[in-house]
């Protein structure tokens, strides 16, 4: 995959007698800090961040030689996050990042031909022979020294480190090279003798952090898939002691929306993060510089918004910003306001226990699904064939649907978040439905519709609810939409309240719809809304303490949204707060 997104797998104990460090607590999924944005975490405006994330250069822990240690970087990062009760991801650049001292010592200087000039030229300039054996002694000594600085830690801060990524190669991409060396002897073939010398590492890793009588520390592995990768995979899920854990690095979904792969990432990942029977795993994605590039830009909350939400649908834990974006957010509320949205929403992993259920409306229109857009109507579905791009878009231009930049849409989601100049409402293997956790629009496209870009074209004056909506159709008859809870939601005891908040578009003057549920053998209102029609976005709330949460309603629901009259109106989502007994 190529996606750079974290997931840090954790085993429970299977006896009461086994101990494992808690990695990262689910009171701590949400926003955390790449790269020092917040100078003072007392800071109201940096009320949102949860989480700090450190590292340094091997070049600035050894600038002297060998022998010479400096993790000062790191102590200043561990005495804030204990004084104000932060935990930390910690790393250690390796790679280009290494010290020039290494070439005056038998390790031999690589220069390389980068794949991509104008990045890496100036960032990149040096590379060590990794596989030389004075290199390995070296980095090795790093890794061990590393592992004692951090494990002499007194109490509070030790256990503020949340776990360390294991870094091989040019930054934390896994590869050894930013192209390819000048000097063919300095070649190393990836699916071998990479590999092996990344087992070896793993291992002087494994024996530092966690192969230690206490004070184990979680580590986190990048490249490990079992299909690129079988190797390491096969080393990590045989070698790492479960009671442990340990944490992989995959996807992107929170730099940007409908970027290809995201459908199918969600279907792999979601069930051993969301609600997981069994393993456990925890994800962490960098937003990296992604929200600087022209597509985020052409309104920034909506983009901070909807790569938001895709983060959530991907089962996202750990929203690690870099300094910039943190300090964009903390002098622009509606991106803390945002952020805020996040941390609510990563924090409900087990629906029995969720304090909010949402469902965000979207529909989005995967290219990749030849059910829902049968090749005889559509074309060939292959992700090169733009004619069926623009064959499903037409189908759904009457609800604003376009492709603004149609070459995009084949191009990857990293050269899409890098290149693509507009929005495009098709996609590859894109996010399909509602953005939702433990709330469920029943049969959502066929008791609604979606629309696209709903008050019209896309700028910087638009709101962020704009982007995707769904509504009723009166002239099909879709008139009322279902909702259902999580099954183990309230299994065990009904809420004491339920705080409802559904945002709509006061579309048209006059039009009326209610919120609905069972009660007994009788459907009761909740609410029933009157617009204005001064073509506004608003929420309104109400609480609910007596609904009957057993999905005894139609289609097996708990509740419905219906359109009272015969005015189509728009909605941009629902959540709800839930106050337990």
């Amino acid at each position: 995959m190529k996606q750079s997104f974290l997931i840090l797998v954790s085993f429970l104990s299977v006896t009461m007698m086994q101990s494992q460090k808690v990695a990262v607590p689910i009171s701590s999924y949400g926003v955390w800090d790449r790269g020092g944005g917040v100078k003072d975490y007392s800071d109201s405006k940096a009320d949102f961040v949860l989480g700090i994330e450190v590292s340094a250069t091997w070049a600035e822990v050894q600038p002297n030689g060998p022998g010479k240690f400096d993790f000062s970087e790191f102590q200043k990062v561990l005495d804030k996050a204990a004084k104000y009760h932060k935990i930390v991801k910690m790393s250690v650049n390796v790679g280009p990042n290494s010290p020039l001292w290494l070439y005056d010592n038998g390790v031999p200087l690589v220069k390389v031909i980068s794949d991509k000039p104008e990045k890496h030229d100036k960032k990149f300039g040096n590379y060590p022979y990794y596989l030389n054996e004075n290199h390995k002694r070296y980095y090795f000594e790093l890794i061990k020294q590393f592992s004692l600085f951090l494990r002499s830690q007194p109490k509070n801060k030790f256990d503020c480190i949340a776990f360390v990524q294991v870094k091989t190669g040019a930054t934390g991409d896994e590869a050894p090279y930013k192209g390819e060396p000048e000097d063919k002897k300095f070649a190393i073939n990836k699916k071998t003798e990479w590999e092996k010398y990344r087992i070896e590492a793993f291992t002087q890793f494994k024996k530092y952090f966690n192969d230690v009588a206490d004070r184990q520390i979680v580590l986190t592995f990048n490249n490990v898939d079992p299909v690129k990768h079988p190797i390491a995979n096969k080393w990590v899920m045989n070698t790492i002691d479960p009671t442990i854990g340990f944490g992989i690095k995959g996807g992107a979904y929170n730099r940007g929306h409908h970027l290809t792969g995201e459908q199918s990432f969600k279907e792999q990942w979601n069930p051993y993060l969301i609600n997981p029977k069994g393993m456990k795993l925890f994800s962490a994605s960098e937003m990296d510089e992604s929200w600087k590039k022209p597509i985020f830009n052409i309104n920034t909350e909506l983009g901070f918004y909807w790569s938001a939400l895709s983060g959530i649908n991907t089962g996202l834990s750990s929203y690690n910003c870099t300094k910039k974006a943190i300090q964009y957010a903390m002098e622009h509320p509606e991106i803390r306001d945002i952020f805020k949205m996040y941390n609510k929403y990563a924090q409900q992993v087990y629906p029995a226990s969720a304090t909010t259920a949402f469902s965000v409306f979207h529909e989005g229109l995967n290219a990749a699904d030849t059910i829902k857009f049968p090749v005889k109507t559509f074309g060939q579905a292959k992700e090169k064939n733009l004619e069926r791009y623009t064959n499903i878009c037409n189908a759904y231009s009457s609800r604003g649907a376009k492709m603004d930049d149609l070459k995009a849409v084949s191009i990857g989601q990293v050269n899409q978040r890098e290149r693509q100049k507009g929005y495009n409402d098709v996609g590859w293997d894109i996010a399909e439905g509602n953005y939702e956790r433990f709330l469920t629009q029943i049969n959502a496209d066929k008791t609604s519709i979606g629309l696209f870009r709903v008050r019209g074209t896309l700028d910087k004056k638009s709101s962020k609810y704009d982007r995707f909506a769904r509504a009723f159709e009166n002239a099909t008859g879709k008139n009322t939409m279902y909702f259902k809870f999580d099954d183990e939601m309230f299994a065990t005891s009904n809420p004491k309240n339920l705080k409802f908040t559904i945002t709509w578009l006061d579309k048209n003057a006059g039009s009326t719809w209610a919120l609905q549920y069972k009660k007994g053998k009788e459907m009761k209102t909740a609410l029933e809304v009157k617009g204005k029609g001064d073509n506004q976005w608003k929420s309104v709330t109400i609480d609910v303490s007596d609904m009957q949460l057993n999905h005894s309603g139609e289609f097996e629901s708990d509740f419905t949204l219906v359109n009272t009259d015969s005015i189509d109106d728009i909605f941009n989502g629902i959540e709800v707060n839930i106050q337990r007994k």
